[in-house]
C-alpha cells in the first residue's frame, strides 16, 4: 500500500492528513498555540504510526498564512521528504481552499492581520488572477471561501478541510518519483523588532 501524507500549517491550528492508495484514511487537526513545531511532530507520529515505512510522497500547504507555522511546516515536510527518500509537493492556501470549496467560480481568502485577507480569484479549480489582499468590505456581491468567511456571509473552509483538498489535488503527481523545491508565499515581511537595549541611566551601581 502507498501512503501519502498532507501538511497544513498555515493556520493556528495544525492539519495532517493520510492518503493510502488514493483515499483519506485518516485525518486530524489541532490547535497549534502558537507551538507549531512541538505539536507538528507529534502529530506526524500519530498519523503516520505504523505507516511510516509504506511513505511514498509528502504534499505541504505553502501559504500565504502563519508566518511560524508555514516556516515549521515546510522545514519539517523537507526534513521526512528527505530522511524518508520521498518526493516533496506544495500547494497554496488559497488554492486549497478554492478546491475544497467545490465552487467553480470562487474568490478565496485567509486570514492576513490587520484587518485583511489574501485573496485569490479562481475559476474551473485554476487561479483566474494574482494573490491580492482586502479588507473584509471587499466581499460584498462576490462569492467566496476560506477560514473565517463563514462569519462574513461566505462559505467557511478550515484547515481539515483545506489540507485534505490540497492533499488530494496533489496525489496525480506523486506517480513519479521525482519532487519540487517547496518555497513559503508570504504576503509580507514579519514584523520583527529587536529587543530593546536597557537605559544605561537606569543601571544600579
Amino acid at each position: 500500500m502507498t501512503s501519502l501524507l498532507g501538511i497544513d500549517t498555515a493556520s493556528a491550528a495544525i492539519s495532517l492528513a493520510l492518503a493510502v492508495d488514493g483515499q483519506i484514511v485518516n485525518a486530524v487537526t489541532e490547535d497549534a498555540a502558537q507551538n507549531h513545531s512541538k505539536v507538528l511532530l507529534a502529530l506526524i507520529d500519530r498519523v503516520l504510526g505504523k505507516r511510516r515505512d509504506s511513505l511514498a510522497g509528502i504534499a505541504v500547504v505553502k501559504g500565504p498564512g502563519n508566518y511560524a507555522g508555514l516556516r515549521v511546516g515546510i522545514a519539517t515536510a523537507q526534513g521526512l521528504a528527505m530522511a524518508c527518500g520521498v518526493p516533496l509537493r506544495g500547494i497554496g492556501t488559497l488554492e486549497a481552499a478554492a478546491l475544497a470549496s467545490k465552487l467553480d467560480e470562487v474568490t478565496a481568502i485567509h486570514a492576513a492581520g490587520r484587518g485583511e485577507f489574501a485573496t485569490q480569484r479562481f475559476r474551473g479549480g485554476r487561479a483566474d488572477g494574482v494573490v491580492g489582499v482586502a479588507r473584509a468590505d471587499a466581499f460584498a456581491g462576490v462569492r467566496f471561501a476560506g477560514e473565517g468567511a463563514g462569519v462574513l456571509g461566505g462559505l467557511e473552509i478550515g484547515p481539515a478541510e483545506r489540507c485534505q483538498a490540497a492533499l488530494l489535488a496533489l496525489l496525480p503527481l506523486f506517480t513519479t518519483a521525482s519532487g519540487e523545491s517547496v518555497d513559503a508565499i508570504y504576503l509580507r515581511e514579519p514584523n520583527i523588532t529587536l529587543p530593546r537595549q536597557p537605559n544605561p541611566a537606569l543601571r544600579l551601581p
